[in-house]
Order: C-alpha cells, then structure tokens, then sequence
C-alpha cells in the first residue's frame, strides 16, 4: 500500500475516533447539566438521579465491551 495512502486513512481513523468521543463527553456532560440544574430539594432525591445516570453509564459500556468481543 502507498504510504500517504495509509498516512491518510489513519488520519481519518483518527479523526473518527476523536468525532466520535466528542459526542459521547457532551452527552455525559449535557446528562450531569441536567441534573444539576434541577435544584433538587433533597438530598436524597440528588442521589437518586446521580444513580440513574451511573446505570446508564454502565449499561453502555457493558454494551460497548460485548461488541468487543
């Protein structure tokens, strides 16, 4: 293969990946905007959305880590 072939893939590989986990921090950080704009009245009622986000952040990457497979 043509080396500037191979340099421009990988740039585009590269760019993919940093598109791609761009994405994926601004809708974590939208997530954590939204709980945190709530104003919760209780303490317990704060807990409970951080959780919700902690589920969801494992249920992705348990299905990130099957596709791995």
């Amino acid at each position: 293969m043509d080396k500037a072939f191979m340099e421009q893939m990988k740039r585009k590989v590269e760019n993919e990946l940093r598109e791609r986990e761009i994405q994926a921090t601004e809708y974590w950080l939208s997530e954590l905007i939204r709980v945190y704009e709530k104003r919760h009245q209780q303490m317990a009622d704060l807990q409970v959305d951080m959780q919700n986000i902690i589920a969801k952040m494992r249920t992705r990457l348990k299905t990130l880590k099957r596709g791995t497979d």
